[in-house]
């Protein structure tokens, strides 16, 4: 019988890359969050601040928050999950009102 991927990589090398591809998003996040911030205060545009503020608590926030309530008061899945979605949905609010507002100069 033919082996599927799955069954050629031991569960501790899936759980690390599992791990590492994480870590991209937030340092993207970061690197998102990090342009329109200074784009902002380049040109004093205050819809880029709330962009900058969205793309830090969609990309960043999860994953720290995730990790504090995981480990520190062993929350339940659900619970979890839906906590952590709670920047997510802000943030994405953010990113739309930063890009709807318009501009005043």
């Amino acid at each position: 019988m033919l082996d599927t991927p799955l069954q050629l990589i031991d569960l501790e090398t899936l759980r690390t890359v599992r791990q590492v591809s994480e870590l991209i998003p937030m340092i993207l996040g970061l690197a998102i969050s990090y342009l329109a911030y200074t784009a902002y205060r380049q040109n004093r545009s205050r819809p880029m601040l709330y962009v900058a503020a969205g793309f830090v608590l969609v990309l960043f926030v999860q994953l720290p928050l995730s990790l504090i309530l995981l480990y520190l008061l062993e929350l339940p899945t659900p619970i979890l999950n839906s906590i952590v979605q709670i920047p997510e949905f802000i943030g994405l609010g953010l990113i739309l009102y930063g890009l709807w507002v318009p501009r005043r100069d």
